[in-house]
């Protein structure tokens, strides 16, 4: 009799548990997660990148649609008769989708010697960029992912150059990096604030 006891209040508990864990497992910090209607892959070729300060003559931001291969040039007028021209690159190998946003790296090449990576957030509901941070110059990507699952913060490491060291030289110093959407805009987070 004492056992039978102990058997339906352990089956009990063990129902307890499951049910916390499930509903725990239901109640994530991605309660305003955006669908995509497709994967990852499919939708990058869709997004829409707005090129950081450049404009065309009548003062609008420059919008690229990325598209399949994932980098072009783009050539826009930036006075009556005077075009320039830019080459874009979307690293789509590190592309991660967080709750609201889809992060990924983004180098421009605006005719002179220096190529600026820039981590970009793109709207899961407009496919297009909402913010960018500047990386660097001639930087390497090492990697990009999610901090937590389901979340809008990222970490992302690339190697760099040491100040004042020159561009020629191979980038060489390890740099990590968190980064959240606060107020529509990328902000860098330190990593004991995660913890």
């Amino acid at each position: 009799m004492k056992t039978q006891t102990i058997l339906k209040t352990y089956k009990a508990l063990l129902v307890f548990f499951a049910a916390v864990l499930i509903l725990s497992c239901n109640q994530n910090p991605g309660d305003d997660f955006v669908k995509l209607d497709a994967p990852l892959k499919e939708v990058l070729p869709k997004i829409t990148v707005i090129v950081p300060g450049e404009q065309d003559k009548d003062g609008k931001a420059l919008e690229i649609i990325v598209g399949e291969t994932f980098k072009g040039k783009a050539e826009y007028l930036i006075s009556e008769g005077e075009t320039h021209q830019l080459d874009y690159s979307v690293l789509n190998q590190h592309a991660v989708e967080g709750n609201r946003y889809i992060y990924t790296v983004v180098s421009y090449n605006l005719g002179g010697s220096g190529t600026f990576y820039y981590l970009t957030a793109i709207d899961k509901s407009t496919l297009k960029s909402v913010s960018e941070v500047l990386l660097g110059d001639r930087v390497q990507i090492t990697s990009l992912e999610l901090s937590m699952p389901r979340s809008d913060t990222v970490k992302i490491t690339y190697k760099d150059r040491e100040q004042g060291t020159a561009f020629t030289e191979n980038p060489d110093k390890d740099v990590s990096k968190h980064f959240h959407i606060e107020q529509s805009k990328l902000t860098q987070v330190l990593v004991e604030k995660l913890e």
